[in-house]
């Protein structure tokens, strides 16, 4: 039996209950005006309405407030656990700035103690080059004036012969020659 039957079958028996009442009036109860059977059926009639009022109104409407407060409960949660996770992203991304920063004054740092070292190095190999080049330059000057006080001394030996010769106005043979060249010289040391 379906709802509808219910409706139509209790709707019947309210009402012939209201007809046996009216054509009844007696008892303890009709005396205060009551009529126990009217009584009877308008509480079976009221009982079908509010059966059918709570089961197609009240519960359908109970249904939705409870799911609407469920996703207002719901949203509010989310609401909640997103400030949640943007506080800690926000503390994660100073964090991650923070070693950044950190990292890149390390490399800062390192960059600029690496590039006075090799500074550093290429002024000490400039001045160790400089001075291997003065110390070449003054052996070869060294050597220079020793080859030209050489040549000097053989010069002033063979001016020393000429002039000799010019005094002596004769020729020596080589002999002599050396002997007096060797002898001028050692003078002149």
């Amino acid at each position: 039996m379906d709802l509808n039957q219910f409706i139509i079958a209790a709707t019947e028996v309210v009402a012939q209950v209201a007809e046996e009442a009216h054509a009844e009036e007696g008892g303890p109860l009709g005396t205060l005006g009551i009529n126990w059977k009217l009584f009877l059926a308008q509480l079976i009639n009221f009982s079908v309405v509010l059966f059918v009022f709570w089961k197609w109104v009240v519960k359908p409407l109970g249904k939705t407030l409870t799911d609407r407060q469920e996703k207002i409960e719901s949203g509010l949660k989310n609401a909640v656990y997103m400030e949640d996770e943007k506080k800690k992203f926000e503390e994660w991304k100073k964090e991650e700035m923070q070693k950044v920063r950190t990292e890149a004054e390390k490399v800062l740092k390192t960059a600029t103690e690496t590039a006075d070292k090799i500074k550093q190095e290429t002024v000490t190999t400039a001045q160790t080059q400089a001075g291997k080049m003065i110390e070449q330059a003054k052996s070869a000057i060294d050597n220079e004036k020793t080859q030209m006080l050489k040549d000097v001394k053989a010069s002033v030996a063979e001016l020393v012969v000429l002039a000799s010769e010019k005094i002596l106005k004769e020729k020596l043979d080589s002999k002599k020659d050396h002997e007096l060249v060797n002898e001028s010289i050692k003078e002149l040391k």
